[in-house]
């Protein structure tokens, strides 16, 4: 580099840095985060992917020089594309289990413990713990194909498969009207999920139809994002950890939940101290 360029490229290094941003931070190409629409947290309306967590990674993209694609597929798709094509950069939401982690990298963004959710209709004696819940064996969830909340929740659910106790649907629409019918007692989701599902589109009708319960033993959960090993080049993904895991922090991921979720359902989850 000429001599004389020096002096400018220092500045502008200096800037980068004092505005809070890596110099010369930028993904080497589009990250690809496959929508699998998700209540508020992945909404799709036409060839539009909008929602809490595509605004979120939009804003921090700005911040670093990254640009994300949001191709529309269903969540098992999703899981694929991440997990066993390695087509995808990118999965999130997503919770956290020693399985995944030896597949690829978490970012945690924030906590939330999942509660077991019912009708209205439902009558008798709600199950308060996991034991209780396996032991009353007429109780039948419908559970949405590749959610998964940790790994107390996988444990729960292969007692129930065993038992032959559960249904596995491909989004949450199918496990509102099956509980709304009446043809399963439950499911188990964080609130603010179940929350923005029952708010988007034709359910909003039925939110307060629903039942959010404390089950015990099943502990807080980590969700986050994570990042390939197989598709992401390291330094956009030590580029991404660090840009993701400072958001995570400062308080711009929570205030990305409030033009979509009330206080009171926020609450409920336990967003990382900026």
């Amino acid at each position: 580099m000429p001599a004389s360029r020096r002096p400018l490229t220092t500045l502008w290094a200096s800037v980068a840095l004092l505005l809070g941003a890596p110099a010369w931070a930028q993904c080497s190409r589009p990250i690809v985060v496959p929508a699998a629409p998700t209540g508020f947290s992945m909404m799709v309306e036409g060839d539009v992917v909008r929602g809490i967590y595509p605004d979120w990674l939009r804003a921090v993209g700005r911040r670093i020089g990254c640009s994300f694609e949001f191709p529309v597929v269903p969540r098992a798709r999703a899981d694929q594309m991440f997990f066993e094509q390695h087509s995808a950069d990118m999965l999130t939401p997503s919770s956290q289990t020693r399985e995944r982690d030896g597949r690829a990298e978490f970012v945690h963004f924030y906590s939330l413990t999942p509660a077991l959710v019912t009708h209205q209709s439902v009558r008798g004696e709600i199950p308060r713990d996991v034991a209780s819940l396996l032991k009353d064996t007429k109780w039948r969830a419908a559970m949405v194909r590749r959610y998964s909340f940790g790994d107390e929740y996988q444990a729960l659910l292969r007692e129930l498969e065993a038992g032959g106790r559960v249904d596995y649907v491909a989004d949450l629409d199918t496990v509102e009207r099956m509980l709304r019918g009446g043809r399963v007692d439950f499911t188990i989701l964080p609130a603010s999920l179940m929350h923005s599902a029952l708010l988007d589109g034709q359910a909003a009708q039925s939110a307060g139809e629903f039942r959010y319960h404390e089950l015990r033993g099943l502990s807080p959960i980590r969700s986050g994002a994570y990042l390939s090993l197989r598709s992401l080049p390291q330094r956009d993904r030590d580029l991404l950890r660090e840009a993701l895991g400072k958001a995570a922090r400062d308080g711009s991921f929570r205030k990305s939940h409030e033009p979509y979720l009330p206080e009171s359902v926020l609450r409920t989850d336990r967003f990382l101290n900026p």
